[in-house]
């Protein structure tokens, strides 16, 4: 009977222990090789100066607690190898402008509570032959982790994971500003100027001063060369002013129409209805006014 007892304590340890040994291992099983990061797959941006320098501003800076050279590919590194893969100094040999690419930070933290944070910041300078600065662009990135806290959460899989994403980031920043803050100094792999090149083109393919446009002026004489036209104008107005008079004019009359008619003193009845003048009282000819045949006007008064 003991010899089972024990089969049989054994067995429920076994299960019990199985999966947290199973979770352990799990863990534990990181990857160990990683790929190294490189952005040269990213477009270029050729600078129109003689020289390109990088310049590391970490080391008389140090961060305290900073576990980034940890990392499988450090941020320090990641940032150089960006400046090498994306930057190129594409200017004149004989050129006194120069480019100066700083690393101002690059640091990964472990925080309280198990988070990493990562920072980075950079910043390009277009100098002088006297070394003055003429033109600066600058970009920063940070990125953020949570692992779980019942691992090893400065595992270097962890530090990887936040130093290539925080350098994506750092990648689009970088880009957009230089190409706001230093487009003047970008050229093609040929050394030509992008900017001129672009705010020097016509749309049309001419040149804009090749012909100007006409003065107000010309517009003016050209409309003061037509002398017809005011005459045109008041002729329809002498017209308008002469046509209310017509009907007053006509019919003509004689002078034997313009005395009564004894017979129809009102108009023969032959004549139109719309000849006749409306609501007209024709009184009748004066005593005397009548003379028999054969007598003359004064024997009758």
């Amino acid at each position: 009977m003991m010899p089972f007892s024990r089969l049989f304590r054994s067995s429920v340890a076994t299960a019990v222990l199985l999966p947290a040994l199973l979770a352990g291992c799990a863990q534990n099983s990181e990857p160990t090789q990683f790929a190294p990061l490189r952005y040269d797959y990213l477009g270029q941006m050729n600078l129109n100066v003689s020289s390109l320098a990088i310049v590391d501003r970490t080391a008389a800076h140090p961060v305290e607690g900073n576990i980034g050279p940890e990392s499988p590919t450090p941020p320090l590194q990641a940032i150089r190898q960006m400046a090498q893969d994306r930057l190129s100094a594409r200017g004149a040999t004989d050129s006194t402008n120069t480019a100066r690419f700083v690393i101002d930070r690059a640091s990964i933290l472990h925080l309280p509570g198990g988070t990493l944070k990562g920072n980075v910041g950079v910043h390009l300078d277009i100098l002088a032959a006297d070394g003055h600065r003429v033109a600066s662009a600058s970009a920063q990135a940070s990125q953020s982790l949570h692992p779980d806290p019942s691992g090893n959460v400065e595992s270097r899989a962890n530090l990887y994971a936040v130093t290539r994403d925080m350098m994506q980031t750092l990648n689009v920043e970088f880009e957009y500003q230089v190409h706001h803050s230093l487009s003047k100094w970008l050229v093609d792999a040929g050394g030509t100027p992008m900017g001129s090149a672009i705010q020097t083109q016509s749309l049309n393919g001419q040149d804009d001063t090749a012909a100007p446009l006409p003065a107000p002026s010309a517009t003016k004489t050209d409309t003061q060369t037509l002398p017809a036209t005011p005459a045109q104008t008041s002729a329809p107005a002498a017209a308008a002013e002469t046509t209310p008079a017509q009907p007053a004019a006509t019919p003509a009359t004689s002078a034997q129409d313009a005395e009564p008619n004894p017979i129809f003193p009102t108009g023969d009845d032959t004549t139109p209805t719309a000849t006749k003048p409306a609501k007209t009282r024709v009184q009748s000819p004066k005593a005397g006014f009548l003379t028999l045949p054969g007598k003359s006007t004064q024997s009758s008064q």
